[in-house]
């Protein structure tokens, strides 16, 4: 389970260096001709179900990618973790006798006990399984949401103007009133 963890972590940082050179080289070649593209949340999102992080290297938002791989590491080392006591407790239980002490990581339990030690490690697993599924989905949410509001305009410039107004009402009448403008 180790090993699959840190292949998948070499694997991802692999295709991160790899991004940021096609990004730096396609700054490069950018400053020659300028070429208009559309930021896409469709490709955004695409990569982030490739990858996890992906989608945020995409969008330019590098410093999201510690807090994605410190969950999902997180996440990882505990499924492998209760994995691993799970199946200590699940053999200890089916090669036991009843009556007998099975001896697990420095500690002695009872035969009668293993079960429930086998379904807490088991149930802990599960959910830290459905953490990490979390973690992604949420990492593919970020990304979409993100791409979505690459162009937005987040500028200081939000104004307010009250103006008088004449307001027309039924028949021949007239009011006058205020309108009130907001700019952002």
């Amino acid at each position: 389970m180790y090993h699959l963890i840190s292949g998948f972590c070499m694997a991802g940082l692999l295709l991160l260096v790899s991004a940021f050179r096609v990004a730096s080289q396609e700054q490069d070649t950018a400053q020659n001709v300028t070429i208009v593209q559309k930021h896409s949340p469709r490709k955004a999102v695409l990569y982030s179900f490739i990858f996890p992080g992906l989608g945020q290297v995409y969008n330019k938002k590098y410093w999201k990618l510690p807090f994605i791989y410190g969950a999902g590491g997180t996440f990882a080392y505990y499924i492998s973790f209760n994995q691993l006591k799970y199946k200590k407790f699940r053999d200890a239980y089916v090669n036991g006798k009843a009556g007998e002490m099975a001896f697990i990581d420095g500690s002695y339990f009872s035969h009668e006990i293993l079960p429930r030690g086998r379904d807490y490690y088991r149930r802990y697993r599960d959910l830290s399984i459905l953490g990490f599924g979390a973690i992604y989905l949420l990492a593919v949410v970020d990304a979409m949401v993100d791409a979505s509001f690459f162009y937005y305009d987040v500028s200081d410039d939000l104004t307010m103007r009250l103006e008088p107004v004449l307001i027309e009402g039924p028949g021949m009448s007239a009011s006058l009133g205020f309108r009130i403008n907001f700019g952002f």
